[in-house]
């Protein structure tokens, strides 16, 4: 990766260091106490877990997760103008000889430089339009007005998930009979799509594996949400995703959710000002599931404000709202969602799935510990938004009641 300055924090800022450290993560190290959240059957949208009070926080011993290196925090000074592309981050368009920066830089930070993405990817961000493409129109997240044309509900499913989403879209279609869903296939059979393709404001649409590195196809990695995001936000400007697991019982009214982001980006002391949202609470922190070879991408600083409730919960990929804004192309850039940042990230084998990374947790996962598990796409999404806010309640809403199935059907 690139070399990072470092200097004395006024604070305690941590850059993490994954090649210097990648040996120290056993969990065999760990001997301090776990508090671990109760578990639950049905993710509500509000839930609070129980968390270590403050003054009850134990430093983590460097030894057990991470050894850092000082850094700033957040930088002195900002500027609005793109800086020039380094000769070791930049990447030319075969199409259009045009110049990309193909390093991530912390918003926060800029001097926080990642490792640079696979320039053959350049082609897959021009085809989703979320590079240089002037053309697109860009929501307005100062008004609360929204053309219904223009918004769309996706999910997608493989076949074992055909009766999760037959009765997530009737709670859809319940609330909205008219709504149009995009239903991406990963594997349904013929008999399953005929059946669905009898709803009339349900389109399927069959994922398009070949476009992208084969290692895509592999579900468990959940890349394909990333690069699904930004295929709906080429296509419409309002894209709600909504994983088939998931059941919106009592939504808020969506002329209500449009007008108080209006107001909040009109108001110069409301802190909810993203054009992505999400509105469900994981239960436990982002540090608990960070597996740190995707630092390597999208480095971050301020460590400890990743372990705990008030500003590092993760939130849940599973229920997303996103508008087509400058924002939100970049987002998704990086994650495919921080518009191309989650798209690369999602391309790029090693970035989605840093090396260890594993779904099962060894422990429950909570605040302060690493529970030996990493949540892909999610874990993806929610750097890359704490990196642009450093505070998960800036893109942290309630629509109504939310609850969720465990069970495959």
């Amino acid at each position: 990766g690139t070399p990072v300055q470092t200097s004395k924090s006024e604070e305690s800022g941590f850059l993490e260091s994954h090649e210097n450290l990648k040996k120290r993560r056993s969990l065999e190290d760990v001997t301090k106490e776990i508090i671990v959240p109760k578990q639950v059957q049905l993710i509500e949208t509000n839930p609070v877990p129980e968390e270590i009070p403050p003054a009850q926080r134990t430093p983590e011993p460097e030894k057990i997760r991470f050894k850092f290196l000082r850094t700033t925090e957040e930088s002195k000074t900002t500027t609005s103008e793109s800086p020039p592309v380094d000769n070791s981050c930049e990447c030319i368009s075969s199409r259009t000889n045009k110049s990309y920066d193909f390093c991530y830089r912390n918003p926060k930070n800029p001097s926080l430089v990642g490792k640079k993405f696979n320039c053959s990817y350049v082609s897959a961000l021009e085809d989703l339009k979320l590079i240089d493409s002037p053309e697109q129109s860009l929501v307005d997240m100062a008004k609360a007005e929204r053309n219904e044309k223009d918004v769309i509900y996706v999910s997608a499913i493989s076949s074992n998930h055909f009766g999760n989403f037959k009765e997530m879209y009737a709670t859809i279609k319940r609330h909205w009979p008219m709504q149009k869903m995009i239903l991406y296939s990963l594997d349904l059979s013929g008999s399953q799509m005929e059946t669905l393709g009898k709803e009339p404001s349900v389109e399927i649409r069959k994922f398009d594996y070949s476009k992208y590195p084969k290692y895509v196809q592999n579900w468990a990695e959940y890349r394909f949400k990333a690069l699904l995001l930004a295929e709906a936000i080429k296509e419409y400007s309002n894209v709600w995703w909504i994983d088939s697991h998931f059941r919106w019982l009592q939504p808020k009214p969506l002329n209500q959710f449009y007008g108080e982001i209006a107001t909040c980006f009109g108001n110069v002391d409301c802190d909810k000002k993203s054009s992505v949202m999400m509105f469900v609470n994981s239960t436990h922190s982002n540090f608990a599931v960070l597996t740190e070879g995707l630092l390597d991408y999208f480095p971050t600083f301020g460590v400890d404000t990743l372990k705990y409730n008030e500003k590092g919960l993760q939130l849940s990929a599973a229920f997303v709202y996103l508008a087509r804004t400058p924002f939100t192309l970049e987002m998704l850039k990086w994650y495919g969602f921080c518009a191309w940042m989650h798209s690369l990230c999602a391309l790029e084998e090693k970035c989605m799935n840093p090396p260890k990374a594993k779904l099962k947790c060894d422990i429950v996962p909570a605040w302060d510990v690493y529970a030996g598990c990493f949540r892909y796409d999610q874990s993806s999404i929610n750097l890359l938004m704490f990196n642009s806010f450093r505070d998960h309640n800036h893109y942290f809403m309630d629509v109504g009641s939310i609850t969720r199935t465990y069970n495959h059907y």
